[in-house]
């Protein structure tokens, strides 16, 4: 087990800290009674009497005013709740130190208030905020170099240009707008690629431009979009319902009368994407190795969302349901 698992190690990591911590009052307080005459027990049972109730006292401002308030950057409340609770905490220690025979103990007092928490758990969220962004920077190139890969591939570029062939002899007036389109999309999945968010509105219309260019290709295909709410200011991971959308219409493209369904529903921080279409019950061409959605749920992990993802199959109707909750907003 490498050092960073240890770290990510709930259990762990708080255990091993625990320790230093306890080893350190432990070298002062004996530094301080070891003229006394008192022994090892008493002042570890001292010691674990005074760490103990201040490790309550930690945890609580950690998770319910740092987190909730700080890092929300709600910041006249978070300054106010500081404020009552260095003040409760300085009232706590001088009533219960002397209550449990520590009144003498000042250097457990006055380390107990240095490391109370803050600082370690700073630096904590610091070190945990790099390694989910190693990760994202991994995924993110990883889907740029598959995407890259998926340009070059000679089929992908083949099929394109026959398509668009077709379209110029049969309605060349339309070429100019499906190159335009093409190219559209190209573009987005390249830059969207070298960011970790983008707007939902960029993603819309992504969408929106991918579904138009295959509606071309098959005139058969009935889609249906219905987009709610207020795009402008809400952030998900680039080309996040791509995987989604192309099983969708790779798949649908295989029956008589082939239909996509899009809902998707912004309320607040909170999105709500649910994606029907039809498939072959039998003789499909076509196998599903999985690879997108198993994609989407890793991103999904290492981006730290809140989310519910089901899929289901009824009769020759695939559908799935992605609710994300209190995604970034721009600043």
């Amino acid at each position: 087990m490498t050092i960073l698992k240890i770290y990510q190690n709930f259990f762990l990591r708080n255990l091993i800290l625990n320790i230093i911590l306890f080893g350190l009052i432990f070298i002062c307080v004996y530094d301080e009674t070891k003229f006394t005459g008192q022994d090892l027990s008493f002042i570890t049972t001292k010691i674990a009497l005074g760490f103990f109730p201040c490790i309550i006292w930690i945890t609580f401002f950690n998770l319910c005013i740092i987190r909730p308030f700080l890092f929300q950057k709600k910041i006249k409340t978070f300054f106010l709740l500081l404020f009552i609770y260095w003040t409760a905490f300085y009232y706590f220690m001088n009533w219960y130190f002397p209550l449990v025979g520590l009144e003498k103990s000042r250097t457990l007092s006055i380390v107990s208030l240095m490391i109370n928490g803050i600082a370690f758990y700073f630096l904590h969220m610091i070190i945990m905020k790099k390694v989910s962004q190693t990760n994202k920077d991994i995924i993110n190139f990883k889907s740029e170099l598959s995407f890259l890969k998926q340009q070059l591939n000679p089929h992908f570029l083949l099929n394109a240009m026959n398509n668009l062939y077709g379209e110029s002899l049969s309605e060349p007036e339309k070429l100019p707008d499906r190159i335009l389109n093409l190219s559209d999309l190209l573009r987005y999945q390249i830059e969207a690629t070298k960011k970790d968010f983008v707007f939902v509105a960029e993603e819309i219309d992504f969408i929106k431009k991918y579904i138009e260019y295959y509606t071309f290709r098959n005139e058969r295909l009935g889609i249906t979009q219905n987009y709610e709410g207020s795009f402008d200011n809400i952030e998900i991971p680039p080309l996040f319902f791509l995987p989604l959308v192309e099983n969708a219409v790779k798949f649908s493209a295989e029956t008589t009368e082939p239909f996509i369904t899009i809902d998707l529903k912004v309320d607040q921080q909170n999105l709500f994407f649910t994606l029907k279409n039809n498939y072959p019950e039998t003789g499909s061409r076509l196998s599903s190795t999985g690879i997108g959605i198993e994609n989407l749920k890793r991103r999904l992990e290492v981006y730290g969302l809140k989310h519910e993802l089901t899929c289901k199959k009824e009769a020759n109707i695939f559908s799935v349901t992605l609710n994300l909750w209190h995604l970034p907003t721009a600043v």
